[in-house]
């Protein structure tokens, strides 16, 4: 037995050198592969933020040889005392995740990072829209990170169907960071040690501003219970094989702002993504996001930093990188408007860069073609397919109103890829004559039948009830003056019979005409 237990040995540590080896040639691959990585325009960026060109020169080429923020000075690769896979100091070698790796061994901050291949342009968690099928067709035009839609942890750890349908990946996802709203640091935990060995880190999100968080008490809800928000960080930072990172907001001033980004960095985050909005500020289109908040909190922390918000072309993705001095940055509805958003150069550039979207032209209907075509290759909910459908044209369906009406109807075949296959090309097809006949990119919103039937039934409630009131306003003025005819007139009784004869006359009248 003795000669069988150590040839089996050397075939198990053969076996786990060759998953390290892969491991980090997958690793540098990524980083080397990746257009959109540039050091040396982040380290412009940078000085031109600051203003202090001059005195970062220095740091800017320290940066360039390890990829990381010239302004941030991150430790050099392999400073921190964890991960096997760390570097030397000095060197610029991308760090390799440690196999296996545990919550002793794991790589943190910017070995993390850098492990990751130093991701500039990030999908960002949205609920039920960055799918699998929606983070592979954003990484085929220039999105070097993304985020898994939100999953609420609970529903994750007591449901197969709802793991199976939220969470769905393959080898070629990363990197990848799973987002999880929780308020249970236990629960949490156990839905996170789920996809741990499927990802690159694990996201908590402190950002969601929507009324069913503030009833599940999660997302950005916790942002007032600071105790809650550090207990989720510190469980995972000290338990979990990955790393964790965090998703916030900002708050209205600048001060709490810094001690709550501090307070997420203390409790273990290896990552922060900062949404320069505030809670109560949901609508993007009615206040601008506050990067100046986030270059502040970009200065403060250790630890990479993301920028989110404003970003609705790649002209604005480095318009916020240079006045943030962010790491990266994240996009969610411009993105899902946009798919393509992150192509260098751009797959549609806009007309005019004030107002990016919608997209012109038939780019966003050839680009739902292949994202269908991506649905078949990865199961994806028929809701989720419907909702980008409506994000990615929506804009030319207020003008074909026939297109979005069947696309609305719940009758007749589900709506499956294949079914909508045609009804993309038809729509292609009526994009591109406009064009020849009027020399248009962009639709002419107009009325469905069906609107302008609600809107003639409206007007025609409307007009009755005018008339209504009409009506009552006459017999209350009629009332009135027969009134006074009668208080005024010498014989009230003779008064009174004549006044009813007449109406019983008028009375019988009605009746024998609608009879």
């Amino acid at each position: 037995m003795r000669p069988a237990r150590r040839v089996l040995h050397r075939l198990t540590a053969s076996f786990d050198r060759a998953v390290a080896r892969d491991a980090a040639f997958a690793s540098l691959a990524r980083a080397a592969a990746s257009p959109h990585i540039r050091p040396r325009s982040r380290a412009r960026m940078t000085a031109q933020a600051t203003g202090a060109a001059a005195e970062t020169a220095g740091a800017a080429n320290d940066s360039e040889a390890n990829g990381v923020h010239a302004g941030a000075n991150p430790p050099s690769c392999g400073s921190t005392d964890k991960g096997d896979g760390a570097a030397g100091p000095g060197t610029s070698a991308v760090p390799v995740p440690p196999v296996p790796a545990t919550a002793a061994n794991k790589l943190e901050a910017w070995d993390f990072w850098r492990a990751m291949g130093s991701p500039k342009f990030h999908v960002a968690p949205m609920v039920d829209q960055s799918e699998l099928a929606f983070r592979e067709l954003c990484r085929r035009y220039g999105a070097t990170c993304a985020y898994t839609p939100m999953v609420h942890a609970r529903l994750f750890v007591e449901s197969p169907k709802y793991r199976e349908e939220i969470f769905t990946t393959h080898a070629g996802d990363r990197p990848l960071l799973v987002q999880f709203c929780a308020n249970d640091p236990d629960t949490l935990l156990a839905a996170a040690k789920l996809v741990a060995p499927r990802c690159d880190g694990v996201d908590i999100n402190f950002g969601c501003p929507q009324r069913i968080a503030k009833k599940g008490n999660y997302g950005a809800f916790l942002m007032d219970d600071w105790d809650t928000v550090r207990d989720l960080i510190k469980k995972l930072h000290e338990e979990l094989p990955v790393p964790v990172t965090a998703k916030i907001r900002v708050y209205d001033d600048l001060e709490t702002s810094l001690k709550f980004a501090k307070m997420v960095e203390a409790a273990g985050a290896q990552l922060v993504a900062v949404h320069g909005r505030t809670r109560e500020q949901k609508r993007a289109a009615d206040v601008r996001a506050n990067w100046a908040f986030i270059r502040e909190i970009k200065k403060q922390l250790k630890v990479p930093v993301l920028a989110n918000g404003d970003i609705r072309s790649l002209e604005e993705a480095r318009a916020c990188l240079a006045a943030t001095g962010a790491d990266g940055v994240l996009s969610a509805d411009p993105l899902l408007e946009n798919p393509s958003l992150f192509s260098d150069p751009p797959l549609a550039p806009p007309a005019d860069a004030r107002q990016p979207l919608p997209v012109a032209g038939d780019t966003n209907a050839r680009l739902l073609l292949e994202y269908l075509e991506l649905t078949k290759q990865y199961e994806t909910p028929p809701r989720m397919i419907k909702g980008h459908v409506h994000k990615m044209v929506g804009h030319w369906l207020a003008e074909f109103t026939d297109l979005r009406e069947w696309l609305n109807h719940h009758g007749g075949a589900p709506k499956t890829a294949d079914v909508l296959v045609p009804w993309v090309n038809e729509l292609i097809g009526r994009i591109n004559l406009v064009f020849r006949k009027e020399g248009r990119t962009l639709p002419i919103p107009k009325k469905s039948p069906r609107a302008i039937a609600r809107e003639q039934a409206e007007e025609a409630k409307a007009a009755a009830v005018a008339e209504q009131a009409r009506e009552d306003a006459a017999f209350e003025g009629s009332f009135f003056r027969v009134a006074d005819a009668f208080r005024d007139c010498a014989r009230p009784r003779v008064f009174a019979r004549t006044l009813v004869r007449r109406v019983m006359t008028h009375s019988d009248r009605d009746i024998r005409h609608s009879g």
